[in-house]
């Protein structure tokens, strides 16, 4: 037998092709026709059965665009994705919002610990959500809102406002960020199950990154506000953001810091757990000069003036601590008086790590009292160099 013959036709297009087409050229109906016909050769394909869920509902047939919607959440529900099916419960309720039901079955589903032996595979460990009670993930996914990015698309941009967490339920992003000089870097790519946005979320309110669609992405949003008002019913959900934001930003905070960036993941793990969050109003005095030292910061969002006065009571301000910074570390290192005074110019969250514990920290990590030093130092010569500044300026203005 002549090989030839049996091979496949390599020009034939295929139905999932002329499906594609058509949806670009804006044929629904030729669009569905194939996209069904595809979907009997390959049940398995879900994102195409997605495809011919959304297209009955453009052509208006509602109820039968709900009941592939269902078929294909119950699907990934079943294989333990839970994010897409979590997406596609929120394209039955634009459809149909009496179906309030279906959030309620994913988040017993998710927190049923028996079912995990019955599926393909483990339900995943999903930071924040797993960390929620039944009714706590109930209340969570009725307030999440889907968005849907096509190709190539700018999810959000570095410094705009912005204090919503986002989750990738489907697709690809790039994450960037630009440098002093304009430039803008590329700093990594994220996948389904990855947040982004959390620093603004959980600091400042800004966008630190620039994201963009890779691929046609499904992204999972949930604010600030929202998030405050379930705390108000489920207070619980606070530690569990508190857990997220542990793992996420302030470990971020330590390695990049020039004190703890020489520490393993584990050992920094260790350290996080010794800091005491603390919100702070707006113009308090932390310490002043002469005060003990009886603890160290680091910023997590707001602002921090460290300042002194000269003989004539002039305030000389020494520096300002943002969201990342640490300060305060001199005076429980080299167990001195504080040399200057700490005041909050804007409502601020401080971590605080005391002196009890930066010892046992020291203790344990003796190479994180070197580096500590270190920083302390320089820290020390900027504070000499700015006051001996203000010293010839006094002289200078004697002389006219």
């Amino acid at each position: 037998m002549n090989s030839q013959s049996i091979r496949p036709d390599r020009g034939k297009t295929s139905s999932k092709e002329v499906a594609q087409r058509a949806l670009s050229q804006g044929n629904w109906s030729k669009a569905l026709e194939n996209f069904q016909k595809h979907c009997s050769q390959e049940p398995e394909d879900l994102r195409s059965q997605l495809k011919v869920a959304e297209l009955l509902a453009r052509l208006g047939r509602r109820q039968e665009a709900v009941q592939v919607y269902r078929q294909v959440a119950e699907a990934y529900a079943q294989d333990g994705f839970l994010l897409q099916a979590i997406s596609v419960n929120k394209m039955i309720l634009r459809i149909d919002p009496s179906s309030k039901g279906v959030n309620d079955q994913l988040a017993k589903l998710y927190t049923e610990k028996t079912f995990w032996t019955k599926t393909l595979r483990p339900f995943p460990h999903i930071p924040l959500f797993s960390e929620l009670n039944e009714q706590e993930l109930q209340l969570f996914l009725e307030h999440i809102q889907v968005k849907t990015y096509p190709k190539e698309t700018l999810i959000c941009c570095e410094g705009d406002t912005g204090d919503s967490l986002f989750i990738i339920s489907h697709g690809e992003v790039a994450v960037s960020r630009q440098m002093p000089s304009g430039k803008e870097v590329w700093v990594r790519n994220l996948k389904e199950g990855d947040f982004f946005g959390e620093f603004g979320f959980f600091t400042d309110q800004k966008r630190h990154a620039t994201v963009k669609s890779l691929t046609e992405s499904e992204i999972l949003e949930i604010s600030r506000n929202e998030l405050n008002e379930m705390i108000n019913i489920h207070p619980h959900i606070k530690e569990a953001l508190q857990n997220l934001f542990n793992q996420r930003v302030l470990d971020l905070f330590l390695s990049l810091s020039p004190v703890f960036s020489s520490l393993a993941p584990v050992e920094r793990e260790e350290i996080l757990k010794r800091f005491h969050l603390h919100k702070i109003p707006e113009e308090t005095i932390l310490f002043i000069g002469g005060d003990p030292p009886k603890c160290l910061y680091m910023v997590k969002s707001g602002e921090v003036e460290i300042f002194t006065q000269n003989p004539q009571r002039k305030k000389i301000v020494l520096g300002t601590m943002r969201s990342g910074n640490i300060f305060g570390e001199i005076g429980p290192l080299f167990n001195k008086p504080r040399m200057a005074t700490a005041k909050t110019t804007q409502p601020s969250e401080l971590l605080e790590l005391t002196k009890e514990d930066l010892e046992a920290c020291l203790q344990k990590f003796p190479t994180l009292r070197s580096t500590l030093k270190e920083t302390s130092s320089k820290r020390l010569a900027q504070m000499v160099e700015i006051l001996s500044h203000e010293k010839v300026e006094k002289v200078k203005e004697g002389m006219v």
